[in-house]
């Protein structure tokens, strides 16, 4: 009886660091939301008065997957906008497949130039991104939030870069705390 309970005195010390650690692991579970539950809550309309005015009226969609991003498994992708500027979110099941989408679709492709990728406010990897052609110039901000890629974007004519770069920071910086509040709320 006596090795009977001094075994059990044993494997319950032995267990106790294995219990918090459990423990632990289910508390992180609770706190991230799946990424569907995301995708479906970006879906929904922003509170009223929250869009940023280049925005302004603009209503959640679902928008195609590319095949790129279907190969890294994406959940979906909305994107809100208006004819001048928009801000989407890609939702990955995890940030290790969101930054491996980023890697292998970097945003400085084609005619898009890097500007910095430092933006202030921003979490990392983040890129601001400058682009001309047909008289016409556009700013980008691409960033990875969690498990989300998100970006935003708007032009204007050529000659406007300073502002429509300004509207960028804006409109992403409001779609970081938007999507923020909207991980938040669907734990």
């Amino acid at each position: 009886m006596r090795y009977a309970a001094s075994v059990a005195r044993r494997l319950g010390a032995a267990a106790a660091p294995l219990l918090v650690v459990l423990l632990a692991c289910a508390a992180v579970a609770q706190a991230t939301p799946s990424p569907s539950a995301l995708y479906q809550a970006l879906l929904k309309q922003p509170p009223a008065g929250s869009l940023p005015p280049a925005l302004k009226g603009a209503t959640p969609k679902s928008n195609a997957l590319s095949r790129g991003s279907k190969a890294h498994h994406a959940v979906g992708a909305v994107v809100i906008g208006s004819t001048a500027a928009l801000v989407g979110f890609l939702v990955f099941p995890s940030h290790a497949l969101a930054l491996a989408d980023l890697k292998a679709y970097p945003p400085n492709t084609g005619p898009n130039k890097i500007v910095t990728t430092t933006p202030a406010g921003l979490p990392r990897p983040a890129y601001i991104l400058r682009a001309a052609g047909n008289g016409y110039e556009s700013a980008y901000a691409v960033f990875v939030l969690d498990n989300v890629v998100v970006d935003a974007w708007t032009y204007g004519p050529k000659g406007t870069y300073s502002q429509i770069r300004a509207i960028v920071e804006k409109n992403a910086q409001w779609a970081k705390s938007y999507a923020s509040s909207v991980m938040k709320s669907t734990k």
